[in-house]
């Protein structure tokens, strides 16, 4: 009995000391070949932005070639289905954003798991969002919108990339805290849902406010309040919705990245750490002040956190707003 025990001690030292040295050995060579960033999107949006910052700073860094592979389809779904079948070796990694677990949330069948089949990297950036309006509706803020759809139930209507994204959630979730209800009028994109809203066709946008900037400053919308905790720099003047009544809201089209489940803890924190170093640089950060989106730069175990928190609170908002996606 005595001898098996030490026998056991033996192999799992032996076993221990292996995957170390294993581990160890691969934080070395990392990367020993070309990287790819995949991304579940097109071209010109908040992902790919953030990809490609990413991929020029840590292709010098790396000294390998680092490319981004463009999958969109399936609201990102086809993209992170390749993550899952790839390699867990850091050579390929995932920029995702906040419709990764929203997806979860209002999906009942995805060929993964959000969370289990993935080893979260990093929370990169946050883009809060912009509540706009048609210049022609009765309402300047929060507390005149709030009025005007109490006196005149489901007659306001507001505009959104589509059905299940982060916009369409965030303001049900706003509706909620309010106490009133609105119309949503999904679109296939943010250009035309924020047109529409310039045009009167619908009374409110939730955007990008680097996108509506030019807009606003036109006359051709106005800006009711920002999702932020803290008010945009780039607009300075206009009220967070936690300013405006409902303390502690905040919600925002937030960006990241993952690895493949099972991708050694040591690489994941080399490339947290580069991506750190990589989104730091000065070109890289006034790129992204530019177009609205606040660094953020999380530990693999804080990302993991956020992401099951972000889980939970859309699920919740999903549910009480009957927002099912097949």
């Amino acid at each position: 009995m005595k001898l098996s025990f030490i026998r056991l001690i033996l192999f799992v030292t032996t076993l221990f000391i292996t995957t170390l040295v294993v581990n160890m050995a691969q934080a070395e060579t990392f990367p020993n070949k070309p990287v790819r960033i995949l991304v579940g999107f097109p071209p010109g949006g908040m992902a790919d932005i953030v990809a490609r910052a990413l991929a020029d700073r840590l292709a010098v860094h790396w000294k390998q070639t680092v490319v981004v592979d463009n999958r969109p389809g399936a609201a990102g779904t086809i993209a992170a289905d390749l993550l899952v079948k790839a390699p867990a070796d850091g050579h390929t990694l995932l920029v995702i954003l906040t419709n990764h677990v929203i997806l979860a949330a209002v999906k009942p069948k995805l060929p993964f798991d959000v969370i289990k089949d993935f080893a979260p990297v990093t929370l990169v950036g946050d883009s809060p969002l912009l509540i706009m309006a048609n210049p022609k509706l009765p309402a300047n803020n929060l507390a005149e919108l709030t009025g005007l759809a109490k006196a005149k139930p489901g007659t306001i209507t507001y505009s959104t990339p589509g059905e299940g994204t982060v916009h369409h959630l965030s303001t049900e979730l706003l509706s909620s805290n309010l106490g009133i209800k609105m119309i949503h009028v999904p679109y296939i994109g943010g250009a035309p849902a924020m047109m529409d809203a310039m045009s009167g066709v619908v009374d409110l946008n939730l955007g990008s406010p680097s996108q509506a900037l030019q807009q606003i400053e036109a006359g051709k919308l106005k800006p009711l309040a920002y999702t932020g905790l803290k008010r945009s720099t780039l607009l300075p003047n206009v009220p967070t919705v936690a300013e405006s009544g409902i303390p502690g809201f905040q919600t925002a089209l937030w960006a990241g990245v993952l690895a493949p489940a099972k991708t050694p803890k040591v690489v994941i924190t080399q490339i947290q750490n580069d991506i750190k170093q990589a989104m730091n640089t000065p070109d890289v950060r006034e790129k992204m002040n530019k177009l609205g989106i606040d660094m953020v730069n999380s530990s693999p175990e804080d990302f993991d956190q956020y992401l099951k928190a972000e889980l939970n609170k859309w699920s919740s908002v999903a549910k009480q707003a009957n927002i099912k996606s097949d």
